[in-house]
């Protein structure tokens, strides 16, 4: 396939193709591994023809969905929140690539089926490492076919958890490639270790490019053939494969160096052949028994974090609450100083005012006790006074009593003066009465009106 040129030929070009096999397979495949299942593996570990690769990939992952195809037409037709981004990294996809050079089809076809898979899968939308992911089977197929293969790849092969924001089976891979590290080379394990080399700084890029960012494409096939046969676990065997093959030179590298080495010049070993890669990696002991245990202790282990997250994060609430509290007490504190501050002021302005009372009350005592000093010096020279002044009171009583019982002898003797002249004049009154009758008498007596 003309896509292909710009990479080293592989070997099985070069070997006997089991034509008719392979022919088979794509005709029944079903019927073909029902019969021989072994066989299948036996033949992908030799190697898939190139001009095959692209038609075996898309039968081994049942990808052919002609719906999926029509979506991606209209997937196309939308915009998408990370054109952007996606533009950006074009350039950085395979950039000695011919395939891949700027303002090439190849290019647009990788632009496209990014931009359509961050439309279809809103979740992960678009992450760093997707394209060259893609790369590989535009390499291999059109492009309506690249995005149905990356689809049953994301979902059906569990790649979706490498890209998804928590990147949970990314994290689950990284795991179980340390502790079959710990267990197959223990050395390059240890020496990882003591140099603080984290599966992070090398393995993640692999897992997530599936070795496509750094290592030559013909290797990269190989591992996409197993790949689609084995499911993503086979990726763990060809990480050990890879440092197990190198275990030496690892060992004499020391922090800088060894950053690298595991970047760029792991994968000299396989240069030459392809096949001893795969046959390497299948060497790998990877029981599924195995990797389900240490799923299970990364579970463990997930739990047991998230448990300590969620305690440190209520101690941080607690520590936000107690610091409110604390800020809330310093403000508290802050007014009663300020409110001790003007209670001292007034209590030594009443101080002041008590001194200056006990001042005046002191001025007023010696008043009170000069004061007393002098009542009692002239007290006896009052006293006379008064006496002489009493006497001389009664003397002055003496004498108007006195006079008022001469007065009252005197009014006794005007009393009776008045009853004598009253007797008198009503005696006279009589006598007048009788005369003027005499008179009214006389009158009749001689006849004068």
């Amino acid at each position: 396939m003309d896509r292909v040129l710009g990479h080293a030929k592989e070997e099985s070009v070069g070997e006997d193709v089991d034509w008719d096999y392979w022919g088979s397979l794509m005709h029944d495949y079903d019927g073909v591994v029902k019969k021989n299942p072994k066989q299948l593996t036996l033949m992908i570990q030799k190697g898939v023809p190139p001009a095959l690769r692209g038609l075996i990939w898309q039968i081994l992952a049942q990808s052919k969905n002609p719906q999926l195809e029509a979506d991606y037409a209209e997937l196309l037709k939308a915009t998408s929140l990370h054109e952007k981004q996606i533009n950006r990294d074009m350039s950085r996809t395979f950039p000695n690539h011919e395939y891949f050079q700027a303002e090439g089809l190849g290019q647009e076809s990788l632009f496209n089926v990014v931009k359509a898979y961050s439309l279809y899968d809103s979740e992960v939308g678009y992450c760093q490492g997707l394209s060259f992911v893609v790369g590989p089977l535009l390499l291999n197929m059109p492009d309506e076919e690249a995005f149905c293969l990356l689809v049953r790849m994301m979902k059906s092969y569990d790649m979706r958890g490498h890209f998804t924001p928590d990147m949970s089976t990314l994290q689950l891979r990284l795991y179980q490639f340390e502790q079959l590290m710990e267990e197959t080379v223990p050395l390059v394990y240890k020496h990882f270790q003591n140099q603080g080399i984290r599966s992070t700084m090398y393995a993640s890029q692999w897992f997530m490019t599936l070795f496509a960012y750094k290592f030559p494409l013909d290797l990269v096939f190989r591992i996409y053939d197993i790949l689609f046969v084995e499911g993503v676990e086979s990726l763990l065997r060809f990480g050990i494969a890879l440092l197990k093959a190198n275990h030496d030179q690892i060992l004499h590298h020391d922090f800088e160096a060894l950053v690298d080495f595991l970047k760029n010049g792991l994968f000299e070993y396989y240069k030459v052949t392809t096949t001893l890669f795969v046959q390497d990696a299948f060497n790998v002991k990877v029981t599924p028994k195995k990797l389900a245990q240490y799923a299970q202790k990364h579970a463990a282990m997930i739990q047991k974090q998230q448990a300590e997250i969620a305690a440190e994060e209520s101690l941080r609430e607690s520590n936000r609450h107690l610091s409110a509290e604390v800020r809330r007490l310093e403000a508290t504190v802050h007014t009663l100083n300020k409110e001790h501050v003007e209670l001292a002021k007034e209590l030594i302005t009443r101080k002041m005012e008590m001194a200056q009372l006990q001042d005046k009350n002191d001025v007023l005592s010696q008043k009170v006790i000069d004061l007393t000093k002098i009542v009692d010096s002239q007290a006896k020279e009052v006293e006379d006074r008064l006496k002489g002044e009493i006497q001389s009171v009664m003397e002055r009583n003496l004498e108007l009593t006195r006079k008022n019982e001469q007065l009252e002898d005197q009014c006794a003797s005007l009393e009776n003066m008045l009853i004598e002249t009253k007797m008198k004049y009503a005696a006279s009154e009589d006598q007048r009465d009788a005369l003027t009758r005499k008179l009214a008498d006389l009158r009749k007596a001689l006849g004068v009106v």
